[in-house]
């Protein structure tokens, strides 16, 4: 883990009451995140293989994720602890397949949802806010029937923890060898480990460690949203060696 101390957000398994300039931050991310809507359809593209036909999504947000995939799934049950991402996305209304609630993943209580039979538990961009991680992947384990698969996408390498990890409560990043040894811990073998968006990483890197922004310019995001195509099909033919995130997929 990085040696900054970041903010402790209201999330799965936090303990601590984050700031109005923390919750402003934290907004305006998931705002800013719709101007790069091509790296959202990236990791879509990503993950779909894996998905089966009952979903757990843990960490829904404002359901970008929902959105694109949700109405393709027989069942597709999401929670958050927030309350305004679990009215926003019970008001895209997706379909009877979908359900929201308000749900803690780190809380035993959790666990009723068992009994949905779940072949796949999702989350993306969601792990590192969680204090206590390694509960959180054992409840994920818990709530897969035999033979589904997690998928996470979290963010990549202690390196590149900075100002704008602290601004939005990232509590941690991870390597492919911290995430196969908490997979490991939690019960689960790791299919794919991947690092993704190597570009991104080098701006996050520039921004957030060399210039300490706390989030990146809008107009900065859209000149990098024009780019994904041409990054997306690079890395389809070469695997980088390090990326702004890691795309988990276990079993």
């Amino acid at each position: 883990m990085s040696g900054a101390h970041p903010p402790r957000p209201v999330s799965e398994g936090a303990s601590s009451t984050p700031g109005p300039a923390h919750e402003d931050l934290l907004r305006r991310a998931r705002e800013d995140r719709l101007l790069i809507n091509r790296v959202d359809e990236w990791l879509v593209d990503l993950v779909r293989p894996w998905l089966g036909r009952r979903v757990l999504e843990v960490g829904c947000g404002w359901g970008n994720l929902a959105l694109q995939l949700a109405p393709s799934a027989e069942r597709w049950q999401a929670i958050d602890v927030d309350p305004e991402s679990i009215a926003r996305l019970a008001a895209l209304h997706l379909g009877s397949g979908l359900a929201a609630a308000r749900i803690d993943i780190c809380d035993p209580a959790v666990l009723a949802l068992r009994d949905q039979g779940f072949d796949t538990v999702l989350s993306l961009n969601v792990l590192e806010h969680i204090e206590r991680d390694q509960v959180a992947l054992v409840n994920m384990r818990a709530l897969l029937r035999p033979g589904g698969s997690l998928i996470l996408v979290v963010p990549a390498h202690r390196w590149l923890y900075g100002s704008m990890d602290a601004a939005i409560g990232h509590l941690r990043r991870y390597t492919r060898r911290s995430m196969a040894e908490l997979l490991a811990a939690a019960g689960l073998t790791p299919v794919r480990l991947q690092y993704v968006n190597a570009i991104g990483a080098l701006g996050w890197l520039v921004a957030g460690r060399v210039l300490h922004c706390e989030a990146p310019s809008p107009s900065l995001l859209r000149r990098f949203n024009a780019l994904v195509p041409p990054l997306r099909w690079i890395e389809s033919k070469i695997s980088p060696p390090f990326g702004i995130s890691l795309l988990v997929i276990a079993q």
